[in-house]
């Protein structure tokens, strides 16, 4: 499926729920959602800008490394993703696994 459909469903879960939510990681709050970002809101009371290029390089990266789906946000830094490993990681698990396949 191309990176940018995924894209898109990803953000539709993301509106429609409200946050994004791994077992054993922390939880992310939407805040708001521009036309090219999604902000959200970290535990610890801190906003957090995600923009949409940083999750079509972690589908891509997925797409690609499907075994990274089960690493952690940490796998993620093989993919040049930093500072913000753990809400992409967790927006990109709204997704199950097969999505990436």
């Amino acid at each position: 499926m191309k990176s940018k459909i995924l894209l898109g469903k990803i953000l539709q879960r993301f509106e429609d729920q409200e946050y994004a939510k791994v077992d054993g990681y922390n939880r992310f709050n939407l805040v708001k959602s521009g036309e090219t970002f999604v902000t959200v809101l970290r535990q610890k009371g801190t906003e957090t800008k995600v923009d949409f290029k940083r999750l079509l390089i972690g589908i891509d990266f997925y797409k690609e490394n499907i075994s990274a789906y089960d690493k952690g946000p940490t796998a993620l830094r093989r993919a040049g993703i930093t500072h913000i490993t753990s809400p992409v990681f967790s927006l990109l698990h709204l997704l199950k696994k097969a999505a990436y396949k």
